[in-house]
């Protein structure tokens, strides 16, 4: 261990004013014929010119001394209060193993290490495990959905997008009471139990009564009959409670489970199109979602993952050892930082364990009175500090190791790369720590969750916010500051007062009852968070993962008032659909700048950027939970060049919200109480409720794109 010399996290006092020579002699001369109108000769050879330039020269210097005292008066006081920058969180990634077909079932232990592919000048980027998964010798190698049309059943391939890399899910829409079934295939049949990995971008949900929307069971293969005659599986757990979460789903290998080949032994199920066809012979295991609701509704997979296990961009260090020093608030410098903070945990730093003569000390948020055998942790600086007490100084706080004594950690993690470590699918290909019986390691989908140190400017406008709360929320800007305290993994936040009718509305509600639009209970008491992620402009409509929703969820429990009830969930997205007319100039066609498809094309795009939840918006900052869209916005963001053309007219308007269960009411009222507001025709705005975030209808906006000469 090294001696404390890290800076890392601290602030560092900025130039406030960036003023330089030539600004000030610019100055003075301009204001020269206001002063000194009998002065017209202002070229650097008069004399008076060279005393401007020297007296600015003094003057600079001054200005810099004087201008950076309160700025670093400020800085100073907040390191000494120990606000500090948040750290750099590692990128998230799941590893599929891929065992060899001649051998048994292999452990992955906890702690093994995938990275990807090393590149000359480039150091690869390395992922751990979080704990020991079971690979089976049988990989999971096709995923057909059957659906009917037209009145036949019909199948598309679906592997491509489910569970082979790049992996970007599957919306899955269910018609009215009917079913579809997801047909998944493995190449050998599985020994043991079958263990899969599911996340949800559009969750089954719970319709008013609380029963699911759709009716999720299991089947396999069985004989040489099609998907629609399979028996069911036994589910040994499920998870996932019925794909309404993400979580994982473990299946006993059924009796009598054979292989099958779809072209052979579904005479009654066809491709789709002959690119969807799929003649290989697999093991199938088959989920069939039927919609028990009276409107469609789209089940959403973000991924399906088999022989797979979480890992991070977070890497166990080697042992360190240092040498007490027998003086009081001793610091001890880790080799590595910032410790890697587990989620979904009270003590997400239990895996640093400091050892001093060989017995564990107790790491606390606050040294307590006395000789404890306790130290407290730094986790952006990566520093260990010990107390003050000993038998001059009674009154101290935690003990101080003996002088001479083994001060050791045996091991921990810590992050080994922020915002970079958000790799591609398919990239982490390599074992770095090699497992018998393993053959191949890979990334289904991007890595994510990786962001890099925060920056100076927002720790300084943070701060205020810091001294205010006192790390106690009472107020709904006090939820959505220590939200973001949380984890640096939320993108957008919002806290919901309680809230209550103000008027009557005949055999909806009375004034004085509470809100419960969006099926949010905004009774008194009841405190909503709602929570959103960034993952990348590919995402069009993130939702929160159940590790994201706990992990602010216990952050804000320890710190609400006793007397609050709190709620963390996801958004409810509002799709917007924009109606335009796109004028191309004939000449811009012509020489070949564009052509009509391609504008609207682009066009569309501009709009599906502008109504991105997290990067979208004028200023491509993302949108608020509540924050209404106008029109005029909308025509700045998407407005082509004026070598392309003009647009002519635009709309905007409100789609059925996600959150919504049918029917509507007459002219789009909400007979259920949903919703504050009607579902308004094409207009100049789309009024959002205060919590409803707006999202893009893909392939809802009607463009049209005409020559102009």
């Amino acid at each position: 261990m090294a001696t404390p010399t890290s800076v890392r996290g601290r602030l560092v006092p900025p130039d406030l004013d960036d003023r330089q020579w030539t600004d000030l002699v610019a100055e003075a001369r301009a204001l020269i014929p206001t002063y000194a109108p009998q002065w017209t000769d202002h070229n650097p050879s008069d004399v008076g010119m060279t005393l401007v330039e020297l007296f600015a020269w003094l003057v600079e210097g001054m200005i810099y001394r004087l201008n950076r005292v309160p700025e670093k008066n400020y800085v100073a006081f907040l390191n000494l209060l120990g606000i500090t920058r948040d750290p750099a969180t590692p990128a998230h990634a799941f590893l599929t193993f891929t065992a060899n077909p001649a051998g048994g079932a292999v452990t992955v232990a906890k702690g093994r290490q995938a990275q990807t592919q090393e590149r000359e000048g480039e150091q690869p980027f390395v992922f751990e495990t979080d704990t020991d998964v079971v690979v089976l010798p049988a990989n999971l190698k096709g995923a057909l959905l059957v659906t009917k049309v037209g009145g036949a059943l019909k199948y598309s391939n679906v592997t491509s997008t489910l569970i082979s890399p790049p992996a970007l899910g599957q919306i899955i829409t269910i018609p009215a009471g009917q079913s579809v079934t997801l047909c998944l295939g493995f190449d050998q049949l599985p020994a043991q139990d079958v263990r899969l990995l599911a996340d949800l971008v559009r969750p089954v949900r719970l319709v008013p009564g609380g029963t699911p929307e759709a009716l999720v069971d299991w089947h396999f293969s069985s004989g040489v009959i099609q998907p629609s005659a399979w028996s069911l599986v036994p589910i040994v757990t499920d998870d996932t409670d019925g794909l309404q979460h993400a979580g994982s789903i473990v299946l006993t290998p059924p009796a009598g489970w054979t292989s099958q080949n779809p072209t052979l032994a579904w005479p009654l199920v066809t491709p789709n199109s002959p690119a969807d066809t799929l003649n290989a012979t697999y093991w199938w295991l088959g989920v069939r979602i039927a919609n028990l609701t009276a409107a469609p509704i789209d089940v959403g997979l973000r991924y399906l993952l088999f022989n797979a296990v979480s890992s991070f961009n977070a890497l166990t260090a080697a042992a360190e050892t240092a040498t007490g020093t027998g003086k009081p608030n001793q610091i001890v410098a880790l080799a590595h930082q910032p410790i890697f903070k587990r989620l979904g945990t009270d003590t997400p730093y239990d895996h640093l364990v400091v050892r001093v003569g060989g017995v564990p000390w107790t790491q606390v948020d606050d040294l307590p009175a006395g000789p404890s055998t306790s130290y407290i942790l730094d986790p952006v600086a990566g520093e260990v500090r010990f107390g003050d007490y000993s038998t001059t100084n009674t009154t101290g706080h935690g003990a101080i190791p003996a002088a001479g004594a083994v001060i050791d950690t045996p091991g921990y993690r810590y992050v080994a790369a922020g915002a970079a470590g958000n790799v591609g699918a398919g990239t982490v290909t390599a074992m770095r720590t090699p497992v018998a019986g393993i053959i191949g390691v890979t990334n289904v989908f991007s890595a994510f969750g990786g962001s890099d140190e925060e920056p100076i400017e927002d720790t300084k406008r943070r701060a205020p916010q810091l001294l205010r709360t006192r790390d106690r929320a009472v107020t709904a800007e006090d939820y959505e500051y220590l939200a973001r305290e949380a984890t640096t993994d939320v993108a957008i936040v919002r806290c919901l007062e309680p809230r209550l009718q103000e008027t009557d509305n005949p055999g909806h509600w009375l004034k004085g009852d509470p809100w419960t639009f969006g099926a949010l209970d905004r009774r008194p008491g009841n405190v909503h968070v709602i929570v959103v992620p960034d993952y990348g402009t590919a995402e069009a409509r993130p939702q929160p993962s159940p590790d994201l929703v706990q992990e602010v969820l216990r952050y804000l429990d320890k710190r609400r008032v006793l007397t609050s009830r709190l709620h963390v969930t996801g958004p409810r997205y509002l799709p917007v659909i924009a109606t335009c007319a796109l004028g191309v100039w004939q000449r811009a066609i012509d020489g070949g700048l564009t052509t009509l498809a391609g504008a609207r094309l682009a066009l569309e795009a501009r709009i599906r950027a502008f109504l991105h939840p997290v990067h979208g918006g004028l200023d491509r900052l993302g949108w608020q939970v509540g924050q209404h869209v106008f029109m005029a916005d909308l025509y700045k963001a998407v407005m082509p060049a004026d070598d392309i053309g003009f647009i002519s007219s635009l709309a905007l308007a409100a789609d059925i919200p996600l959150y919504h269960f049918p029917p509507l009411g007459p002219g789009g009222a909400w007979s259920s109480s949903e919703r504050p507001f009607v579902l308004a025709l094409a207009a100049t705005a789309v009024r959002v409720a205060d919590y409803e975030l707006v999202c893009d209808t893909p392939g809802a906006h009607v463009i049209t794109a005409t020559a102009i000469t």
